[in-house]
Formats: C-alpha cells, sequence, structure tokens
C-alpha cells in the first residue's frame, strides 16, 4: 500500500488478496456459527425430545389400545388370558363399525360435492387502504375550494360525512370483491396441496385416535409441467404451499400444553427419503453443508430411531415387513417452539434476524441426526405454529381429547366377552357329553368313535351291580339369554357415541323409527351429537388452514385484487343444518312464486337464479344456462318466434290469395253453367214446336191405328155395319182425319189447326 498524502491506494492483487481473505473469515464464521448450532441447538432439541416422549408414554398407550379396537384385535395380554382360558377368540367388529360411520357422516357434511365448508366474508367494518381514501380526499378539496370561489357557503362536516361514507361504501365493496376472488385463489390452492387427501386421513384418524393433526401450510419446491409452442412439455419447479396429515403418533408436545400455540414447543417426528433431502438443497433457510453431510452419513444404510411403540404400530397399520427389509428413509425431528433473542444469538442464529434480543422468537428447526438442516424464524404474525388438532370429546385442561374407541371401550369388552361365552355354549351345547366306564367295555371298543345306531359291547362288572357303561348328558343352550345382554349393550353403544344404528342403514329402529316422521325427528336428534364433534374440527382445523393460507397470500401475492380485510367463516358445524333448511325453504318459495304477479317482480334473471341454486344443492350442475346463454336463448326464441310469425303472414297471404282464385274459378264456372244453361233454354225452346209437331203426328198415327182396327172388328161381327151409307164413303188404307176435327179430339193443344 502506497499513500500519497491523503489517498491511499491498492494494487489489483491486494485487492483480491483482501477479498479472498474476507471470503474466507466469513467462511470461517458461518461454519463456527454453524457449528454452534448444531451442538447447542441440537442438544437443546434433544432434550426436549427427551422430555416430550417421557411425558407422552400413557398417551402411547392409549393410542395402540384404539388403533386395536378399530382393527378388531386384542391386546397381547388379554390375547394370551383368553387362550389359556381356551375356547372362542372372537372380537366382534363394533368399534369399526362405528367409526366408519362416523366418518363417513363427516365426510359427506365437511366435503359436499358443490360446496365449500368455509368462506371469507368482509368485517362489517372494513379496513380502507390510502389508495382509496387519497382521490377521496382530494375530490372533496375540489369541491370545497370551487365553491368558496363561487362564494357559497362550504359546510366541511357535511362533506367529510359524505366522503366518510362514500369512503366505507366503497371499502365494502372492494372487500366483498376481494373477499370472492381469494375464495377461489385458496381453492385453487387446496385441490393442488393435496388438502382433500390429507383431510380424508385426518378424518380416520378424528375417528380413531384421541387426537388428530394437520400440517398446513408446508411450502415446497415441486415439479411442475409447463407447456411451450407446439405442445412441448418443459419440467420446471415452483413454491406451492401443500397440505399433510400427521399421524398422532409422531406428535410430541410439551408436558406443558394444552393447545398447538400455548406449549413451550411441538415436534414432530417424521422420515425424509434422499430425494427429499436433495430438493431442500437450495431453498432458502436450508443449510446445504449440513443437507450433505446427513446424505453422506445416512443416504445409504438410512437413519431409525426406533421406538417401543414402532413395531406393534407397523403391525397394526400392515407394515410388518419394516422390521424385516433394511429401510432406506432417514428420521429427522422438526421442532417448533419459542426461545428468547439471547438464547438464539447463543445458539448460533444469524444476528440479522435478532431485532431485539430481549424479545420471544417462534422458530422452527429440523434436526438429522447431530446436523440441524434448518432453522428459521417463524414469520407469520400471530406467532402460530404449522400444526392444527381437533378431538371427537375434548378434554378442558388437556392436549389429547377421547375418542370413539375410548368412548365405548367398556362396552365393546362386555360384547367381546359375551360373544366368547355365546361361541362356547352354542359349542359345548352342540352335542352331548358322554360319560364312559372303560372297565364295562369290551376290550375292542374305542370309546371316541361314536356314530349313530353303534352298539356298545361290554361285559359285567367286578364292583357289586353293574353301572352303565356309557353315560350321555346334554348341556344347557344360553344362546337366548347371551343374546339379549349382548342387543342391550350394543344398543347402548349408540348413547356412549352419539352415532345411533338407523344413522347408517339399519333397519331394526322400533319405537318412533317406524315412522316417517319419527325417524326424522330421530335423525336431527342425532345430528346435534355429529354436529358437536364437527364444530372442533371446524374451530381446530379448518378456520385456522383457511386463515393461514390467506395471510400467506396477503403477504407474498402479487395479485392486488384479491387482498382485503376478511373474516374466515366455518360453515362445517352447520352445513347441514343450513342445506336442508335452506333446500327445503327453497322448494317452497318455487311453489310460492308460481303466478304472474311474482313472476312479473322476479323476472326471468330472478327465476333463472332461483333455478340455479336449486339445481346446484340437488347436485346437477350446468343444468340451468347462465345469463348469458338465457340472453343467447332468448335473442334465438324471438328470432325463432319472429321467422314463424313472418311464415305465418305469408301463409295467411297465400291462403287468401287462393281462396279469392278459388271464388273466381267458381264465378266463372258459375258463369258457364249459365251461360250453358240459357243455351239448353235457347234450343229447347227452338226445338219445342217441332217436338210439338212430331208429337201430334204420332198421336193422329195412333188413333188412326186405333179406329182401323175397331171398323176391322165391326165388321166382322155385323156385315150391315160393313154397307156403307148414302151420301158418305171412307176411303180404304189410311184414311187422313180431316184438319179440322183435331180440334175436338180430347187433349189437343189449343193454337194448332
Amino acid at each position: 500500500m502506497a499513500n500519497l498524502g491523503l489517498l491511499q491506494y491498492k494494487t489489483a492483487s491486494e485487492m483480491h488478496v483482501e477479498q479472498a481473505a474476507e471470503a474466507q473469515q466469513m467462511a470461517a464464521e458461518e461454519e463456527r456459527r454453524r457449528q454452534l448450532v448444531e451442538s447447542s441447538l441440537g442438544a437443546h432439541i434433544r432434550r426436549s425430545w427427551e422430555s416430550a416422549k417421557t411425558a407422552k408414554q400413557e398417551v402411547e398407550y392409549r393410542l395402540l389400545d384404539c388403533l386395536r379396537r378399530r382393527k378388531g384385535e386384542y391386546s397381547p395380554d388379554k390375547l394370551s388370558a383368553i387362550r389359556k382360558e381356551g375356547g372362542a377368540e372372537i372380537y366382534m367388529m363394533l368399534t369399526a363399525t362405528k367409526c366408519r360411520a362416523a366418518g363417513s357422516w363427516i365426510r359427506d357434511i365437511m366435503m359436499p360435492a358443490n360446496e365449500r365448508p368455509w368462506g371469507l366474508r368482509p368485517t362489517p367494518v372494513a379496513d380502507v387502504p390510502d389508495e382509496y381514501i387519497m382521490p377521496v380526499l382530494q375530490q372533496l378539496q375540489q369541491q370545497a375550494m370551487q365553491a368558496q370561489q363561487q362564494g357559497q357557503q362550504v359546510d366541511m362536516a357535511a362533506l367529510v360525512e359524505q366522503a366518510r361514507e362514500q369512503v366505507r361504501q366503497m371499502a365494502q365493496e372492494k372487500a366483498e370483491e376481494a373477499a370472492e376472488r381469494h375464495e377461489v385463489v385458496i381453492a385453487d390452492q387446496l385441490s393442488e396441496g393435496g388438502w382433500n387427501d390429507a383431510f380424508e386421513q385426518f378424518v380416520d384418524d378424528f375417528v380413531t385416535y384421541p387426537t388428530s393433526f394437520i400440517r398446513a401450510p408446508i411450502l415446497r419446491r415441486v415439479p411442475t409441467l409447463e407447456w411451450l409452442e407446439g405442445w412441448q412439455p418443459v419440467k420446471t419447479t415452483t413454491v406451492r404451499p401443500e397440505f399433510e396429515r400427521v399421524s398422532p403418533f409422531d406428535m410430541y408436545p410439551s408436558p406443558d400444553a394444552t393447545n398447538i400455540d400455548d406449549g413451550a414447543f411441538i415436534i414432530e417426528r417424521a422420515r425424509f427419503t434422499r430425494l427429499q433431502l436433495n430438493q431442500l438443497i437450495g431453498v432458502p433457510s436450508f443449510n446445504e453443508e449440513s443437507i450433505r453431510r446427513v446424505l453422506e452419513q445416512y443416504g445409504q444404510g438410512g437413519l431409525r430411531d426406533w421406538l417401543w411403540t414402532d413395531g406393534e404400530r407397523a403391525e397394526l397399520e400392515g407394515r410388518g415387513h419394516e422390521w424385516l427389509t433394511h429401510g432406506e428413509t432417514i428420521d429427522g425431528l422438526i421442532y417448533s417452539g419459542g426461545a428468547q433473542g439471547v438464547t438464539l444469538l447463543q445458539w448460533g442464529v444469524n444476528p440479522d434476524d435478532i431485532e431485539d434480543p430481549l424479545a420471544e422468537y417462534e422458530i422452527e428447526a429440523i434436526l438429522i441426526g447431530q446436523h440441524v438442516i434448518r432453522v428459521r424464524i417463524n414469520r407469520d404474525p400471530l406467532e402460530r405454529r404449522p400444526y392444527h388438532k381437533a378431538s371427537y370429546q375434548p378434554v378442558p385442561g388437556s392436549f389429547w381429547g377421547q375418542a370413539i374407541p375410548e368412548l365405548m371401550a367398556d362396552i365393546q369388552d362386555v360384547c367381546n366377552a359375551t360373544a366368547r361365552s355365546l361361541v362356547n355354549n352354542l359349542a359345548i351345547s352342540s352335542g352331548p357329553q358322554v360319560e364312559v366306564y372303560e372297565e364295562r367295555l369290551q376290550p375292542n371298543e374305542d370309546p371316541t368313535n361314536i356314530y349313530p345306531w353303534k352298539i356298545w359291547r361290554t361285559k359285567d362288572g367286578n364292583v357289586t351291580g353293574n353301572n352303565a357303561a356309557v353315560r350321555f348328558y346334554q348341556p344347557a343352550s344360553n344362546a337366548a339369554e347371551l343374546l339379549s345382554v349382548y342387543d342391550a349393550f350394543e344398543k347402548r353403544a349408540d348413547d356412549a357415541t352419539n352415532i345411533p344404528r338407523y344413522t347408517y342403514g339399519n333397519e331394526n329402529v322400533g319405537g318412533a323409527g317406524n315412522t316417517a316422521s319419527g325417524l326424522s325427528m330421530l335423525m336431527e336428534s342425532a345430528n346435534k351429537g355429529i354436529k358437536d364433534a364437527i364444530r372442533h374440527i371446524d374451530r381446530g382445523v379448518m378456520r385456522r388452514v383457511i386463515e393461514a393460507l390467506w395471510l400467506y397470500n396477503m403477504q407474498y401475492s402479487d395479485d392486488p385484487s384479491i387482498k382485503g380485510d376478511v373474516n374466515v367463516v366455518a360453515r362445517g358445524s352447520s352445513a347441514m343444518l343450513i342445506r336442508e333448511q335452506t333446500s327445503m325453504l327453497r322448494q317452497q318459495f318455487l311453489q310460492l312464486t308460481r303466478n304472474e304477479t311474482d313472476m312479473s317482480i322476479l323476472g326471468m334473471e330472478g327465476r333463472r337464479k332461483l333455478l340455479d341454486s336449486v339445481a346446484e344443492k340437488l347436485d346437477m350442475p350446468g343444468l340451468i344456462p347462465t345469463e348469458e346463454q338465457m340472453e343467447q336463448n332468448l335473442a334465438q326464441q324471438q328470432k325463432a318466434e319472429q321467422a314463424k310469425m313472418e311464415a305465418e303472414q305469408q301463409l295467411e297471404q297465400a291462403k287468401g290469395q287462393a281462396e279469392v282464385a278459388v271464388k273466381q274459378a267458381q264465378a266463372q264456372k258459375y258463369g258457364a253453367d249459365a251461360a250453358e244453361t240459357q243455351a239448353d233454354t235457347q234450343i229447347a225452346q227452338q226445338q219445342a214446336p217441332l217436338d210439338a209437331q212430331h208429337l201430334l203426328a204420332e198421336i193422329a198415327k195412333l188413333i188412326a191405328e186405333t179406329q182401323g182396327k175397331q171398323n176391322e172388328r165391326t165388321a166382322v161381327e155385323s156385315p150391315v155395319a160393313n154397307q156403307q151409307q148414302p151420301g158418305r164413303q171412307i176411303p180404304a188404307g189410311n184414311a187422313q182425319v180431316p184438319a179440322r176435327g183435331l180440334s175436338r179430339l180430347p187433349g189437343a193443344m189449343p193454337g194448332y189447326a
């Protein structure tokens, strides 16, 4: 280094040396901090783990007992005692039936087909961001200045009140729009993050164990597909929230905990694969060097931290092969707990993350073996831990609740004992008991070989008196009494669990259940018990998960349209009641509005919305057209009606023209007929004289012939008559009658001479 007055300069080589030294110093500091974290924080996690294991020993017995009862298996001690006494080892699956019924009931309510058991609702008084307030204030100032320039009196109080009301309405509308958009975003995150699978497993745990757990949201870098031009797939990665069910066997709360957030810590026992650990390299808050050391030490042979419950748990869960195979998974501990800033600095946490050494910080750390691969401060503003729990029957002041198998444990034991006694009694009373006096049997007789119509060969006894060689005794059957005891205790299970048999299809209800109205009342009473259990899921899981997603989106989403002041509404416990009441009221409303007056008020759009809501509740989406489709349909109908009217008008015109043409044709026909008639009349008039003359000639001829024949007969009969009178001659042959004589003939037409 050289000095030139107040200036200093360094050569390039000197600067490279100093930069290398600084980098080496920073690496050494980072390594020292990492080793300090692994030594001090790792030791703290190990101590917390040991204390949590000790406090959970009794709970682990309960967890195993619940799982055995759900699977229908006896504990090793109980099974040994049963086998020692002999007889049947039957296990009545009453607990499994109740658990399955409760699980399906809860899924039906909490996982509806076309609804969400949650929602976002704006707060009554939504917070107003500055970007909404400033334009209104500027507009208010402009109005006041214009009024003052015009010489008007300005009531600033009224203007301020008007502006306040305007801002409030604007904020409320924006909050409602943001809540609707945010619901869609959260629904998409739940779908892509595996919420349905995790929640189904959670429900199985909920009806089986004293407490069930879900971890959410878990931010993970996951592989995804993107499509380029020509539909070419490209593998990329993205960070998204995911959801996991956590087994109650793997959760270890601190001894002083009564819920997730109030204890000193909570530890999850997790298993990692090599692929999962490799995906964590390069993710913020994960230490790459520690992950590589874990892979180097445990990547080939795995790391299994076996506990005393793991063997029986694996057998009951159907993973008994884990004891026989060489696993490659790596066990780790996920620690979530609070610590003071000074303690975190002593553990080696980066000082840049500690604003106040005396403040309390919530941290999350992952310990694998002796290596802490992650340490981060929980950035949740309310410092809530990413775990959520619920119990079928919570116990006030206790972290663990009561499960269905525990609520009906005594009833299940009595039913098992009764069933075993029933099977043993049926077996022993199914045939006779035989007493054999072997001294009286012949040597070749086998008393164990008994069959119908067998002949027993006996001999005299050496003792006084001949006692019977074979005697038969029939044990009494107690089946009816045992069955009545079993039925009575089986019914008691309905009261103990609030899950009646008729809720899952058992037809033997009796009493009020024999009628439709009575069964409806019984179902409504049974709903109270299951709604109370679902309410625990709403408060402990559903609301917390949706709030965590909402807060994550509010902090890190780039979409400003989804951000707003809202409250999370968990609708699971009231979903069934609301669904039934709403469906019934909508059906009634449909019937009441089927008149012209109400239809004129509702209009086509109102009726469409009502029908659409009813169809959606009936699981018939897409049946009712949308507003745009309805408008298109109405336009098409109007066009069709207009075309039909035009066609009818054209048809009417054509029909009228045809009728006119027909009438004209008829008129022409009538004219032709009249002309023909007139012509016939004229011809008839012209032919009439000729016809008359011809007729007269014919008549005259006929008369002449008639007179000639009479004269001939007269001449034959009287010769005198043949004489001619004097002065008169009648010519022979055809005598002609004088014309004047025709006028005297009877029937002669006047005017003809």
